[in-house]
């Protein structure tokens, strides 16, 4: 095997990882597989809750409260808000 190839186990697992993330999130659990999202326009934010369900609320409503609405994801990979339309910002975006 050259040095730069990719053992085999390691392609495998790698398969089953990715398998896993797109069956949380057909669950509606956050994968971790990006940073939670939040809307710069009308305050809408993506938050997860002990059970690891994605949810979407305002700041000024109670932690655990969903409001049902999903961030879209568009072809070139940015999220739109759903409510307002603007370009969602990710928390990884604001470390930066």
């Amino acid at each position: 095997m050259a040095d730069h190839e990719i053992p085999p186990e390691l392609a495998a697992l790698a398969r089953r990882i990715q398998s896993l993330r797109e069956e949380a999130r057909a669950l509606g659990l956050f994968a971790e597989d990006r940073g939670l999202l939040s809307c710069p326009g009308c305050g809408l934010e993506e938050d997860v809750t002990i059970g690891g369900r994605l949810i979407t609320c305002d700041g000024n409503v109670a932690a655990g409260d969903d409001l049902g609405l999903r961030f879209v994801e568009s072809p070139v990979g940015d999220f739109v808000c759903p409510r307002c339309g603007t370009l969602a910002r990710s928390e990884d975006d604001l470390d930066e």
